[in-house]
Formats: C-alpha cells, structure tokens, sequence
C-alpha cells in the first residue's frame, strides 16, 4: 500500500492558528463593558442617603437634578441653590419635556420634597422622578 506525501500546501493549512473564534470573543468583551458602561448611575457628588425601592431602576441619561440633604440644604446639578435660584434655572431651560430628578435624603420631611416638585411643576415641566436606591434582595423576596 503506497501512502502519498503531504504537499507544503496541505501542510501549512494544518498548522496555521485560526483567530476568528478569539476575534469573537474580544468583540464580545467589548459589546459586553461597552453596554455595561451605561448602566453605572452616579450619585451626584452630594451626600444624599436615598430611601429603598424594590422597583428602582436605573436611569441612564443626564438630566436636571434637585438634590435635598439632610439638612435641607438645596442644590441644582451640584451646586448650592435658594429655591428662587433654582426656579430662575428651570425657566431658562427649554425643553419642558426634560426629565427633571429630585434626589431628597431618607430623612428630608415630605413636605419639602412636595415644596420642589411644586417648583417644577408650575414651571411647566411635564416628566418628573423621585431617585431611590435599589432595595437588597433579600427584602425583594419576602414580599
């Protein structure tokens, strides 16, 4: 029986490496933290202990933020602002159809935080949200 020899063709065929599977996976790693990039929610620079809700979700554009602490101190995008300043702010936007946050500490009393959607809403703003933070799991299994 007379086996044939293997042509340097046929041979260098066999050896090569084939990098498409690993090109894969580095585009998939890529796609993977790119996507996952979008998703961090930042806390605004301000300290600002939010209350918990099971349903929180998070929100992945810039947008106009009201931050009340503790204290009730408030700020406007990060910076310390009287309600008339913040009021002179939301009239100088102009797309009433912007999503304003109102990011109000665990402790604040109602009543201001009713005191700053008010301020919203008779400027005309049309979308609003009140920022929480996700409640553990743990709490979302028992109910």
């Amino acid at each position: 029986m007379k086996f044939k020899k293997q042509t340097s063709r046929k041979l260098n065929a066999i050896t090569t490496l084939d990098l498409t599977p690993m090109i894969d996976v580095v585009f998939n790693l890529l796609i993977f933290f790119a996507l996952s990039l979008n998703f961090v929610t930042s806390s605004g620079g301000i300290n600002v202990n939010l209350p918990e809700a099971s349903s929180a979700k998070p929100i992945k554009t810039e947008n106009i933020t009201i931050n009340i602490t503790k204290s009730g101190k408030l700020y406007y995008n990060k910076e310390v602002a009287t309600k008339e300043e913040i009021k002179q702010n939301l009239k100088k936007v102009k797309d009433k159809s912007s999503l304003i946050i109102i990011r109000a500490d665990n402790k604040v009393e109602h009543g201001k935080v009713v005191e700053a959607m008010d301020l919203v809403k008779m400027e005309g703003f049309t979308k609003l949200a009140i920022a929480v933070d996700q409640a553990p799991e743990s709490q979302n299994k028992s109910k």
